[in-house]
């Protein structure tokens, strides 16, 4: 069973935490002495940290270059989607 700490820096994954959890878009940000930081994309970005040696209870694969380029694209055009939404409602 793999662990947070086994997982590379900036690569994508697609994740499941426990047997009960949906499958998770993650990549790695940093490492530390004990902890691995992930950014989760569904279904909005979000950063959150866990300990180097704790299990993941299913890896599913590792995001390949191609479909990680395609992803960046899709959330980069939802983040200036939002900011216009944002930017609309403050007028």
């Amino acid at each position: 069973m793999a662990s947070f700490g086994e997982l590379k820096l900036n690569t994508y994954y697609l994740i499941q935490v426990d047997a009960e959890s949906d499958i998770e878009l993650v990549s790695v940000i940093l490492h530390t002495k004990e902890t691995t930081l992930l950014r989760s994309y569904l279904p909005q970005a979000e950063d959150f940290f866990r300990y180097q040696d704790e299990s993941i209870f299913k890896l599913v694969e590792e995001v390949d270059e191609e479909t990680a380029e395609q992803l960046e694209s899709l959330y980069q055009g939802q983040a200036v989607t939002e900011e216009f939404i944002e930017e609309e409602e403050e007028e």
